[in-house]
């Protein structure tokens, strides 16, 4: 599927550009995760962690999934820097529904807590009502990532 905008939480650029934390290009398996939440969520750009979250897949068909092909891009745009991943791909056969794509980077590289990973950004993936949402039955379930990375800086 084609993703739409994608919404930066708050604390995006501090997470990525801590000394404390995992760059987004760090090699670590699980560096960072993406996770599907259903309508329930309403986002919030002040959230901050996964605590803040409602509706979120946490096993089974839709379940947290690392992040690959991490890679960071600051050449193609002199001035920018594009922050890219492969598609998230959470299975061939995945029966699912889900209203938002959620990038985190987890507490612990690779593990998902439901409580401390911090919230990085989030994509709506049916923006025709609030409630609408995206639905996989016994299928592929895959959100494409934007050609030019999820977000850049400038």
């Amino acid at each position: 599927m084609t993703v739409g905008a994608v919404t930066k939480y708050n604390g995006l650029e501090k997470t990525l550009f801590s000394g404390a934390n995992r760059q987004w290009d760090n090699a670590a398996a699980g560096n960072l995760m993406f996770i599907l939440a259903s309508a329930a969520y309403t986002p919030l750009a002040a959230h901050a962690t996964t605590a803040d979250l409602t509706g979120v897949i946490t096993s089974g068909n839709g379940a947290p999934i690392a992040a690959t092909g991490l890679a960071i891009d600051n050449t193609t745009t002199p001035g920018s820097t594009y922050y890219k991943s492969a598609d998230a791909d959470f299975g061939a056969t995945t029966t699912i529904t889900a209203k938002f794509l959620i990038a985190v980077e987890p507490a612990v590289a690779g593990a998902y807590n439901a409580s401390t990973d911090k919230l990085l950004f989030y994509v709506d993936l049916n923006t025709a009502t609030a409630g609408s949402t995206v639905s996989s039955a016994a299928s592929s379930f895959i959100v494409y990532a934007p050609v030019n990375g999820w977000f850049k800086t400038t």
